[in-house]
């Protein structure tokens, strides 16, 4: 699992903490049956409190998406993949529609946006 908390970013160390869970666990980068990192072994690595850690697992135990086992720790839920599946468009969905107002307010015609997606798309690559 691999996670990095940004101190520009306004958002809270949890939320970004969740929300990058998130995003492995519906690209399949973190498979059901997983082990997270225990809670102090990932404080100590991303240097933040245990704490905020806990506070993350937690929330996301209680939404479904993780699992604590007696023994184990934390792994990545087995049931309900296909529900979590569905949300990855909501990962980008709020982003793209920002992105085309923001557009559309400066002036850009689709075909301008179009082909400024498929640059970065392609430059990711």
């Amino acid at each position: 699992m691999k996670v990095v908390i940004d101190p520009q970013d306004p958002s809270p160390k949890f939320r970004q903490l969740m929300t990058q869970i998130q995003r492995q666990i519906v690209a399949g980068t973190l498979m059901p049956g997983e082990k997270l990192t225990s809670v102090r072994k990932l404080a100590a690595e991303l240097n933040i409190n245990p704490m905020t850690i806990s506070r993350c697992y937690q929330i996301m135990e209680k939404m479904g998406w993780l699992e604590r086992r007696r023994g184990i720790g934390m792994i990545v839920a087995r049931e309900g993949l296909n529900d979590r599946m569905e949300d990855r468009f909501g990962f980008v969905e709020s982003k793209l529609k920002a992105l085309i107002t923001d557009a559309k307010e400066v002036g850009y015609s689709r075909s301008e946006v179009m082909a400024l997606v498929m640059q970065y798309w392609e430059e990711d690559e």
